[in-house]
């Protein structure tokens, strides 16, 4: 449960930041079956899909490197699943996928735009 309430700090967190960064939140934790995406947001012409990833210590693996090829597969059917459904045409649109790293205590947080 420890670990759920992390997850969401992390999220509104990441959200936060965000918007302070002049994106616009559209959805936060979209899940279709076999895929979830943390947030979705807008940021000019791009849709942004974030991934959120929490470290307690900074000891861990490089954020992106824990970001496995099968993970990325599945936020990229998601966003494609969201574009779809909302029918946004998936070959015209601009597309990021970023990562949001918030990482120990004092929280520090490390934008990765474009990660994958």
């Amino acid at each position: 449960m420890q670990e759920v309430a992390t997850g969401k700090r992390a999220e509104l967190l990441t959200a936060e930041f965000l918007e302070k960064h002049n994106l616009t939140i559209i959805c936060k934790n979209y899940r279709i079956d076999g895929g979830e995406i943390d947030i979705i947001a807008r940021e000019g012409i791009y849709w942004v899909f974030c991934e959120v990833k929490y470290r307690q210590h900074e000891n861990f693996a490089a954020v992106l490197e824990q970001i496995q090829p099968q993970q990325c597969r599945r936020i990229r059917h998601t966003a494609r699943y969201y574009l779809l459904s909302n029918n946004i045409d998936e070959h015209t649109a601009a597309i990021r996928f970023d990562v949001i790293a918030i990482v120990g205590q004092p929280t520090r947080i490390e934008w990765f735009k474009d990660a994958f």
